[in-house]
């Protein structure tokens, strides 16, 4: 069975750099921080395969951003920034699953 924190993350990747291949200049910094970070969560994150759903994915990738802005000093405009590409890469992807799945 697929971990399915692994294959949350991946997805999410593919979906992040789908994103930047489409973005405009003003967006290609936070895509571009957002996706290092996902392979980070990965490398850190302590939890149970055999006990996690993809969502559990979501919430730790989004916490850990949290604090890597406070650790990186982002500004106020790059995090809301970051954040909305977050949520909209989050939609993509959860659309993409979907239509897979039908």
């Amino acid at each position: 069975m697929q971990d399915p924190f692994v294959a949350r993350a991946y997805e999410l990747k593919s979906t992040l750099l789908t994103m930047e291949q489409e973005a405009g200049d003003e967006d290609l910094f936070s895509i571009g921080y957002m996706i290092p970070q996902l392979e980070l969560v990965l490398e850190m994150a302590e939890y149970d395969p055999d006990n996690v759903e993809t969502e559990d994915f979501d919430q730790t990738y989004q916490d850990w951003l949290e604090v890597a802005f406070d650790q990186d000093g982002m500004d106020q405009s790059d995090r809301h920034r970051t954040r909305q590409l977050w949520q909209q890469a989050l939609s993509r992807t959860h659309n993409a699953t979907e239509a897979r799945d039908q």
